[in-house]
């Protein structure tokens, strides 16, 4: 698909030359530039599927013939047998200039991680590592400040999503293109690294909450004060202690043990009940 095509099925499609920082649009990376395209009625599965549309168009960087790529890409019945079980890491690069060096980047991602099978770009902006199980070396949080340092080094933005470990079986290029479909709705909500356990809860949900006149009548009605959305984030992130979640939100036990009864007055919902936490975090999520 070219700009030209897309542009006739979106009129609103424009080009820039940088991705928009508008939540209200959603940008994909095009021949060195970025799609801007309206979120306004796209569903999840139509944004992801053009995503991958788009990626399939750009020209693909060279690299060697790989099992693994043909196994993944191209429907190739032989299953690789150099690993029993591996996980495939995602990566983007949001942003890079014209003076970009893949190779030199691309060695630097790889020595993050041990027992590389193999790493390659897809295209332009995007690319895939495998790697062979092992015992975990690097937690979210240091990938994640290991990613920032890579990119002030290279003066790129990057993004990546650490895949689940999975058997390598028939049925491995299937799970994966489905964990595609996770990172391209979710890498640009400004998470550095995404995982299935932080972008799964969102990318199943969100269509049916957004379909539910009964979820956005309380959503509405549950966030339209500002500070019950950090209420509900911190409590969540604590997993229901409010000590904890005072502390990440600065302010006393007793400030925030207030903002949770005024909150159980208006909307009848306890945070202190983890079904009705789950319930408000849910509609937290964009």
């Amino acid at each position: 698909m070219n700009f030209h095509q897309l542009k006739r099925i979106y009129p609103e499609a424009f080009l820039s030359e940088q991705p928009s920082s508008d939540q209200e649009w959603v940008s994909f990376p095009f021949q060195q530039q970025w799609i801007q395209l309206k979120k306004e009625q796209r569903t999840a599965s139509e944004l992801a599927l053009l995503e991958l549309s788009l990626a399939a168009a750009e020209p693909k960087k060279e690299h060697r013939y790989s099992k693994w790529y043909a196994f993944l890409f191209e429907q190739a019945s032989a299953v690789p047998t150099t690993a029993a079980v591996c996980r495939v890491i995602q990566f983007e690069l949001l942003k890079k200039d014209r003076n970009f060096d893949d190779d030199l980047w691309l060695q630097s991602f790889k020595s993050l991680f041990d027992n590389v099978l193999e790493a390659f770009f897809l295209n332009d902006h995007q690319g895939i590592l495998i790697q062979d199980h092992q015992k975990e070396q690097w937690g979210l949080e240091e990938i994640t400040g290991i990613l920032h340092t890579l990119d002030d080094d290279f003066s790129v933005r990057s993004a990546c999503y650490v895949g689940q470990y999975w058997s390598v079986a028939s049925t491995l290029p299937e799970v994966f293109h489905e964990e595609q479909r996770i990172f391209a709705k979710e890498k640009n909500k400004g998470k550095t690294v995404v995982t299935l356990s932080t972008a799964g809860l969102s990318y199943y949900i969100q269509d049916t909450l957004t379909a539910s006149p009964l979820m956005q009548q309380l959503k509405q009605q549950l966030l339209s004060d500002p500070e019950t959305k950090e209420v509900i984030e911190a409590m969540w992130q604590s997993q229901g202690n409010i000590s904890l979640a005072a502390k990440s939100l600065f302010i006393h036990r007793n400030t925030l043990q207030y903002r949770i009864d005024r909150l159980q007055e208006t909307s009848q919902l306890s945070l202190r009940n983890l079904d009705d936490l789950l319930l408000c975090y849910l509609l937290t999520l964009e």
